[in-house]
């Protein structure tokens, strides 16, 4: 009997390791998809475009740092303004207005340094800042408010040109579950928001995805289907957050989305946080996975991180695209949090 547990003991620490193994050297390779046993249904058909439904095996996910010199915050939104210049907003500022952090990479892409620049003051109260983007083409930014549903825009002198409220987001939605982001699309020369959890009478998973034109007005809706929480139950949002925190837009036609479930336990400790990356392309069908990873808080661990906002970096010297996200740490909460950045890599 001991020699049957011993073996197969022996198996399964082999098999791991096999596992663990093949997931190295497939990371070291982040720009070849392998399916061993491919069939149609690992494809995506968007149009005349096929793509593999998971290539998750194919991106490298860099480690999640933090840096001293930037303030307490809760960073839900980043976006790229010039050179090495990103916009921040934080959606318990005591104003309305954003950070301009100043972000320096390796050569890999991966994060070497933040720094603060300062505080851009807008001057109106917080609307609970969730998303920020930038329009090159405009040269003003745009920010999504949560508890107005409104997304505003604004130049880089901070005078509010207009703010535009989405109506079904505002007469439907639940109260912190509604707009967590904006992105600029420069392949449409669009914007695109959507709700963060379904509105009030929209069935199972489903989200409305807004193509909004340059005057904000909606010119098309479409459906999207986030994935069904890890864990289920009906614990207020404070408690078990689960929804789209961000889109970007990757300038071929398709969209990032950033998929979040955060569940925080009666005591704190053992609670998590998993992120999703899809791509998707609106309209059609589908989505790819991208990547994802999963942070906690324990005794031995405390590298939860709830990602909130997500924006396109430098890319590095082979073309591969450097996708940066932040996190919302609470104000780096009863000292335990910290203000996470990371990048993904493909």
């Amino acid at each position: 009997m001991r020699k049957t547990v011993f073996y197969a003991l022996l198996l399964f620490t082999i098999a791991i390791s096999a596992q663990n193994k093949t997931k190295e050297l497939n990371v070291i390779l982040p720009q070849v998809n392998v399916y061993k046993h491919k069939t149609t249904i690992n494809i995506l058909h968007w149009g005349d475009t096929e793509v593999n439904e998971d290539i998750s095996a194919s991106v490298k996910i860099n480690d999640q740092q933090h840096f001293k010199n930037i303030p307490p915050g809760n960073y839900s939104g980043i976006t790229h303004l010039k050179g090495n210049e990103y916009a921040v907003v934080s959606d318990k500022s005591d104003t309305e207005g954003y950070y301009i952090f100043k972000i320096d990479f390796t050569d890999n892409g991966d994060i070497k340094n933040i720094q603060n620049k300062g505080w851009e003051n807008i001057g109106g109260p917080n609307m609970d800042e969730e998303a920020i983007a930038y329009c090159p083409l405009t040269k003003n930014l745009y920010i999504g408010n949560e508890e107005s549903s409104t997304i505003q825009e604004v130049t880089l002198k901070n005078e509010t040109v207009r703010t535009q409220t989405i109506p079904d987001y505002k007469q439907l939605g639940e109260h912190n579950r509604i707009i967590e982001s904006v992105c600029w699309d420069p392949y449409r020369k669009h914007f695109f928001t959507i709700n963060e959890s379904p509105l009030k009478g929209d069935s199972g998973y489903k989200l409305r995805l807004k193509e909004l034109n340059d005057s904000l007005d909606e010119v098309h809706q479409y459906n999207y289907y986030m994935d069904a929480p890890q864990k289920k139950d009906s614990r207020p949002v404070n408690e078990h957050a689960h929804g789209v925190s961000e889109l970007l837009s990757m300038n071929d036609g398709t969209l990032l989305v950033l998929e979040r479930e955060f569940y925080v336990t009666s005591f704190k400790l053992g609670s998590w946080v998993v992120n999703k990356v899809y791509r998707i392309y609106p309209g059609y069908n589908g989505k790819q996975l991208i990547t994802q990873w999963r942070t906690s808080l324990s005794l031995g661990s405390f590298n939860l991180a709830n990602y909130e906002g997500m924006c396109e970096g430098p890319q590095t010297a082979d073309g591969r695209h450097v996708i940066i996200f932040c996190a919302d740490s609470q104000n780096q909460y009863k000292g335990v949090l910290k203000d996470w950045f990371r990048t993904i890599t493909f």
